[in-house]
């Protein structure tokens, strides 16, 4: 018998991913989407199947009410993607030195990247560090655990802790495949991009995924055993769509006013909730959307802070803006600094109240002021390129930098004119007055 190629060998050791599927998710994303069994005893998990329960938006489905998707669908897509750009790469000659443990474990951590999200995701998790574990930790400990860790070894072959590092890789490792799951260009933000602009109903986050995943290409660096991604250079057009999209999701959509109103309402509400004891971090990690709102509503009475804020979220009653502030202003970095910061962004709302009280006369209650800082974003995309005819000075691959139109300064200018810092008031009345004393409020 004819030994098998490199390649032949890793597409004979990866056949159940390009097999006839046991079963076919219909996705409203990308059609026809085929599931073996081996994505099924991952699918078929408990923590997988709680991903139904979390929305992908969080409360921007209040503002774009058909962004009410999941992150089981989402996790879907980035699974059916990175399978795609698998493939692209499989069919290379350079694909012959790829190994399939490593291309199975990409794959089953594209299944799996959301696993530790917990209930309205990116809002919670702007409680990380301080109160409560990285989202990526609890995932680690799930992909490493006891539900899903035997599926992995048993069905795919893999090590858990393998695919847990493809997620976030630890100092020093080597990147292998990772970047397709998260990376500049990834299955992760393809999906979420054209997912979330598809269900709210605005184009701003289409991307030619077909042309980006069509030229992805390996390249191996002389002093690394583990390859690089790069893409053609005739995609370079699309690279810069991408970031583009991204760019225009969180001016239009992810950080939308309503949204980061509701947004910061909610992560007081369960702050106060997890260092007055009413909610425990472990209860928070094993809980749904649904489940955590009832829990809140059981926990918080309602003349608790925690409970008032949690009952005017219900209803929709939500703050109002009473100062917005972009990165010219000059104490934009002062207040942007207290992000992921809850305990000192507590104080100084405290303080905004009683300050208001002493200059004004009125009786301002804590937690009548709140602050909302978006978290930071980078929009740029570090990516390396396959030139026909590298430009003079440079040679393959070529940094995005040296054949894209859009410089780091444009980029950097990107991110600066979308993200807002904002004071909210519960009241109209009470945005007017802030408003009126800002510069009061904003001398700390």
């Amino acid at each position: 018998m004819t030994p098998l190629s490199g390649r032949e060998q890793t597409l004979a050791e990866l056949s159940f991913a390009f097999a006839p599927p046991r079963h076919v998710i219909r996705d409203s994303v990308w059609g026809d989407i085929p599931l073996g069994a081996r994505e099924l005893a991952l699918v078929d998990t408990a923590p997988f199947q709680r991903l139904r329960r979390i929305q992908q938006l969080g409360f921007l489905s209040w503002v774009f009410p058909g962004g009410n998707h999941t992150r089981f669908e989402h996790s879907l897509g980035v699974y059916h993607l990175t399978r795609q750009a698998l493939i692209q790469l499989l069919r290379q000659p350079e694909g012959a030195r790829l190994e399939s443990r490593d291309a199975a474990a990409v794959l089953a951590a594209s299944l799996l990247h959301d696993i530790g999200h917990y209930p309205f995701s990116h809002s919670t998790e702007e409680l990380e560090h301080e109160v409560i574990r990285h989202h990526e930790a609890i995932g680690r400990d799930l992909i490493t655990g006891p539900e899903i860790a035997p599926a992995l070894v048993n069905q795919w072959g893999v090590d858990p802790h393998t695919v847990a590092d493809m997620l976030r890789p630890r100092p020093g490792e080597p990147s292998r495949l990772h970047h397709l799951v998260a990376g500049a260009l990834d299955a992760d933000k393809l999906d979420y991009l054209v997912r979330d602009s598809q269900q709210c109903n605005v184009p701003y986050g289409l991307v030619d995924v077909d042309r980006l995943l069509g030229a992805l290409c390996l390249w191996w660096p002389a002093d690394r055993a583990q390859p690089g991604l790069a893409i053609d250079e005739g995609a370079v057009g699309a690279l810069e769509g991408l970031v583009f999209a991204k760019y225009l999701m969180f001016s239009n959509v992810y950080w939308h006013h309503t949204g980061r109103i509701a947004t910061a309402m909610f992560v007081r509400a369960l702050y106060e909730a997890l260092v007055g004891e009413l909610v425990g971090a472990r209860e928070l990690e094993a809980s749904d959307d649904l489940s955590l709102l009832r829990l809140l509503e059981e926990r918080c009475p309602p003349d608790t802070l925690a409970g008032s804020l949690l009952r005017r979220l219900l209803s929709r009653d939500l703050f109002k803006r009473a100062v917005v502030l972009s990165w010219s202003h000059p104490a934009f970095e002062r207040l942007a600094a207290l992000k992921r910061r809850p305990a000192a962004l507590r104080d100084l709302e405290h303080r905004w109240s009683e300050r208001l009280s002493r200059i004004t006369g009125l009786s301002i209650p804590v937690g009548a002021i709140l602050l909302d800082v978006p978290e930071e974003k980078t929009f740029t995309a570090p990516f390396s390129v396959i030139c026909d005819l590298p430009p003079p000075g440079y040679a393959n691959p070529v940094p995005w930098s040296a054949v894209s139109g859009l410089g780091e300064d444009d980029l950097a200018r990107y991110q600066r004119r979308a993200r807002r810092v904002m004071i909210l008031a519960e009241t109209a009345e009470l945005a007017a007055v802030a408003r009126t004393y800002q510069h009061d409020l904003l001398t700390f």
